[in-house]
């Protein structure tokens, strides 16, 4: 990593990436820019100036200074696969792509508490700007930000459409996806630094990569990780990944993790984390990141974004089914005028419309359901004081709302932001990072999102079987066993979680109860708020 310091109108701009300079000493600077190679970025600026946005494809973040000019534009990748932030600070404007970076050089940070809390709730954060951190905001996917004698500027270059504009049939849908699916596979192996491995679980998205990997690598290694001793096939996907493996020709490697390696590896892991984003699967992602390097790999393909945009869970088709039908009760009034309707539909749905009371809200548990009632047994005495401020976890309101006129496209749309941005590509960036490997996103690829986006909800959702439409892509490539397969958690034993958690004391918090997410909070802020 290269830190460059700019002294630019005024204003301290501070970049850590990757350095370019052009011949009239316009500096590129790119975080791990994967896909788009900076020199890509030049020349697509050098044609276009700041609309070169529009056309750069793939994952990126980078800050581009142009002397001549006097201007300096910071972009984030068009899904948000590369983090970026930004401060504006009494002696300028500070962007990077780490928040701890910026952190260092806020004397009195101020913590959000809201912003600190949803993820500890919710595992991730769901506001899309605001940080935990007062002083700090994030860049939005699809987004840039313009310095010049004017100031700072934030500009939206990219939103997702959901206009369903394909007008094809459904095998000509199919087909498609199936092709961009590969395309945006193999893009994945383009510039890549040095060899390059697949994560493999055993269901459809991990394989789908593999599949398509192996059509065109003569070599093709796949990581997968088990628990030593545990025998439940919920959560340990390694007999299916096996056989695939075996049946593809691939090259098989696992790791195997217990108690001391889950506490060993959240040792190591918790420094590089600077947000909020709990994921108990990230000692088991670290673990197999450091077998990638180890095994002498520079990138690992991992399948995040395959779920929302395939449209995996069926809590969530519930959930927008209860607020559709709410949305469809409140165009019924006033009741005079439609009494015939309003009874005919009170009688075919009464149950829906009594769970939840607030069309505005489904459940106070969704979307993480599994995390309710830890999050408020902690926060009922839970307290944290940042300099003369104590924070009272109780009082705070964590739950997730969501838009009144909700669907299940932009219900997916919305967990794509979120949780596929803020918490997948996060965690696996760095800890990818920590290893010294570079991690690649097939799904994410924004030609094949956009075109997914544009498919009639009739040819690609069926309410009755989560991702169908990607088991109809991969069918003839990907055998019955992983297609007809039930969809499989990857979560670890909650043994060893809780067993950590029951060891755990408190640096910062103060409560009488310890779950992951507190714990993992609790490390974050001790390691980044030095007294």
């Amino acid at each position: 990593m290269i830190k460059v310091y700019y002294d630019f109108v005024s204003r301290d701009c501070v970049f850590t990436g990757e350095a370019f300079e052009n011949e009239d000493h316009s500096l590129v600077l790119c975080n791990n820019s994967a896909t788009c190679p900076a020199a890509d970025i030049l020349s697509a600026y050098s044609s276009y100036g700041t609309e070169c946005v529009k056309y750069l494809q793939g994952a990126f973040s980078f800050a581009l200074y142009d002397k001549k000019q006097r201007h300096l534009m910071v972009v984030r990748d068009k899904l948000g696969e590369r983090q970026m932030y930004y401060s504006q600070l009494p002696t300028g404007v500070m962007f990077s792509s780490d928040l701890k970076e910026i952190l260092r050089y806020i004397k009195h940070p101020t913590i959000r508490p809201h912003e600190l809390a949803q993820p500890m709730r919710h595992n991730y954060p769901i506001e899309p700007q605001h940080t935990w951190i007062d002083q700090i905001l994030r860049l939005c996917d699809g987004e840039y930000a313009e310095v010049d004698e004017d100031g700072l500027i934030i500009h939206k270059y990219f939103r997702r459409d959901y206009t369903q504009t394909f007008s094809g049939s459904k095998e000509q849908a199919i087909q498609q996806s199936l092709e961009l699916l590969r395309k945006a596979t193999q893009k994945c192996f383009d510039n890549a630094p040095g060899p390059v491995a697949v994560l493999l679980s055993g269901g459809l998205d991990s394989t789908s990569i593999a599949a398509f990997a192996k059509e065109t690598q003569q070599e093709v290694h796949v990581f997968s990780a088990g628990y030593r001793g545990n025998n439940n096939r919920l959560i340990d996907e390694r007999d299916v990944a096996k056989r695939f493996a075996n049946d593809f020709g691939l090259v098989y490697h696992e790791v195997e993790l217990d108690f001391r390696d889950f506490q060993n590896n959240l040792d190591e892991l918790a420094p590089y984390l600077d947000e909020p984003a709990f994921d108990v699967n990230c000692m088991v992602q670290y673990a197999l990141f450091k077998k990638v390097a180890e095994s002498g790999f520079k990138t690992v393909l991992h399948g995040v974004g395959g779920d929302d945009s395939f449209y995996a869970s069926k809590e969530s088709q519930r959930l927008v089914k209860i607020l559709q039908l709410h949305n469809q009760f409140i165009q019924l009034y006033p009741a005079k005028k439609h009494m015939k309707e309003y009874l005919s539909f009170v009688m075919r749905h009464w149950k829906h419309l009594l769970w939840p009371t607030d069309a505005a809200i489904a459940s106070e548990m969704n979307p993480t359901p599994w995390t309710y009632e830890p999050y408020h047994r902690f926060a009922k005495n839970a307290t944290l004081l940042c300099g003369e401020d104590e924070i009272n976890f109780q009082g705070l309101y964590v739950e997730h709302r969501y838009p009144q006129h909700e669907n299940i496209v932009t219900h997916y749309g919305d967990l794509f932001s979120n949780y596929a941005t803020l918490m997948g590509t996060y965690l696996c960036n760095k800890l990818c990072a920590a290893n010294g490997v570079e991690i690649r996103f097939p799904f994410m690829d924004p030609e094949l999102v956009t075109f997914l986006d544009s498919i009639p909800l009739d040819l690609k959702f069926d309410p009755e079987r989560p991702k169908q439409f990607q088991r109809e892509i991969m069918a003839g490539i990907l055998p019955d066993y992983i297609l007809n397969e039930r969809k499989r958690g990857f979560e670890p034993p909650f043994d060893f979680i809780w067993k950590m958690c029951g060891a755990y004391k408190y640096k910062r918090i103060k409560s009488d109860y310890v779950f992951f997410n507190s714990m993992m909070a609790d490390r974050m802020i001790d390691n980044l708020l030095k007294e």
